[in-house]
Formats: structure tokens, sequence, C-alpha cells
């Protein structure tokens, strides 16, 4: 959660450096008509600010998920061990009862 929040806040104070500058001279003749290109400037970092908080925010969650399901996937076959041995035990005291009987 510490990491999109500051990734959004620098991603903030770098847009309001950016605003506070002063634009460029223009050359003679040129359009004046120059605010909607800051603007949308503006609006694809904030856009990219938070696109990198969700991938931030992805990450931590799969980050966390993964070792839950490794974890939930050994005891599973361990739960699967422990069930095979005990039914080989089981094959292989009826072979010897079974041997007994035939002697």
């Amino acid at each position: 959660m510490r990491i999109p929040v500051a990734a959004t806040l620098l991603a903030l104070t770098m847009i309001c450096q950016a605003s506070a500058q002063t634009p460029p001279a223009q050359a003679p003749g040129a359009s004046t008509d120059s605010t909607p290109l800051p603007a949308a400037q503006l609006r694809e970092l904030v856009d990219a600010a938070q696109a990198t908080a969700k991938a931030a925010r992805e990450n931590v969650d799969y980050s966390r998920t993964v070792p839950d399901l490794l974890f939930q996937i050994l005891a599973k076959l361990d739960k699967i061990e422990a069930k095979l041995d005990k039914v080989e035990t089981t094959l292989k005291q009826g072979q010897a009862s079974a041997s007994r009987r035939q002697r």
C-alpha cells in the first residue's frame, strides 16, 4: 500500500513542479492557444501515475497470493502422500496375511 501511495505522491509532485514552470517562449506568429497541450500532458501524467499505482497493487497482491497457494498445494500433496502410505501399508499387510494362509 505504501508503494502506490508513494508513486502517486511523487507523480503529483512532478506534475505540480511542471505546471509551475513558465512556458517556453513561442516563435513570432505562432498560435498562442497552447493551454490544451499542457492540460493533455497533465492528464497523461495522471493516467500514467494511476496505471503505475494499479500495477504496484497487483504486484503486491500477487506476491501475497502465490506463497499462500503454494502452501495450500504442498499441504494437499502431504495429505495425499500420507493416504498413499496408508494404502501401501494396508496392501502389504493384506499380501502378507494372504501368503501366510496359503502356507
